[in-house]
């Protein structure tokens, strides 16, 4: 077995860093820490957490049931999400919904790639 720290970085193939990284930050108040023609690292503000988007020439396959990612909001700030969503436009792939431990909807960025907004009402981690 293997015993982590966590997650460093997640990388998705997207056509332009250069306009992905922005959206990203934009959003979902990212930070790009790198950027290039070729390559964006982001990182999630007040956190460890890092995008990497690397440039390609493939075509994106996602779905909200199978490849996605997902970002875990505040109860409180799940219906800002909502306005923020509709305020810059943003493709919905879902209406928002619930399960038993919160609401979420799926969007997509400018790849193709879905995204989760998940609104964590308990949250199986410290």
């Amino acid at each position: 077995m293997i015993t982590t720290n966590g997650l460093n970085h997640l990388a998705s193939s997207v056509k332009d860093p250069e306009r992905s990284a922005p959206f990203h930050a934009d959003l979902f108040k990212m930070e790009i820490t790198s950027s290039s023609p070729d390559i964006a690292f982001l990182k999630t503000i007040g956190s460890t957490d890092m995008i990497a988007l690397k440039r390609a020439d493939i075509e994106v396959v996602s779905s909200r049931d199978t490849m996605h990612f997902g970002f875990i909001v505040d109860p409180e700030q799940f219906d800002a999400a909502l306005r923020t969503i509709e305020e810059k436009s943003v493709k919905k792939v879902s209406e928002p919904s619930e399960r038993g431990i919160g609401r979420y909807i799926f969007i997509e960025d400018p790849d193709g790639y879905t995204i989760e907004i998940f609104e964590c009402l308990s949250p199986p981690y410290a």
